[in-house]
């Protein structure tokens, strides 16, 4: 969480509220978006010297606006280089199909449509998402972050579109033989 905080600092200095409400309209279903784990992130990268914040007054309201400093920059560069890692993302969903055979047959179909109808509305939401990503706090090398946004975008939607096939053809299997 840290690192997507800091990353979306690059882009532009941010209240909590407002990097809880991007994680929510852009990349839920990446991470968490709740006020909690922002604001904990915040919290950590302020106290380790990644971020700083200043507070304005806006009618009755403090605002904090937090803005990524030197080191904070120094750390995204250092994470954001390194090679990304197989393997890392482990879909624990997976064990209730892996025992599946212990579930009734009309629990087991009723689980995968469901789920079907779950990676669905992920796919709807992430092409959604691919329409509005371009509507962005103001921020510099746009045609850049754009891109590799962009990739993450189209990955989501096809994983989303391989997974929905995938257990189709479950289903489809499992209505003529149980």
């Amino acid at each position: 969480m840290e690192y997507l905080v800091l990353g979306l600092l690059i882009l532009s200095p941010m209240t909590g509220y407002e990097v809880q409400q991007f994680i929510r309209k852009n990349l839920a279903l990446i991470c968490s978006h709740s006020a909690g784990s922002v604001q904990t992130a915040l919290s950590k990268l302020e106290k380790s010297g990644k971020v700083a914040s200043s507070e304005t007054i806006a009618g009755k309201r403090r605002k904090k606006t937090f803005s990524i400093t030197e080191e904070g920059r120094a750390a995204f560069s250092a994470w954001v280089a390194q090679p990304m890692r197989a393997g890392r993302g482990k879909n624990m969903e997976l064990s209730r199909l892996f025992f599946a055979g212990l579930a009734r047959p009309e629990e087991r179909l009723a689980a995968i449509r469901d789920y079907i109808r779950q990676m669905e509305d992920a796919r709807i939401t992430l092409c959604a998402i691919r329409d509005r990503f371009q509507q962005l706090p103001p921020g510099s090398d746009w045609p850049q972050i754009l891109r590799f946004q962009g990739y993450t975008i189209e990955y989501g939607i096809a994983a989303a579109a391989f997974e929905i096939g995938w257990y189709k053809q479950l289903l489809s299997e499992l209505e003529e033989q149980p």
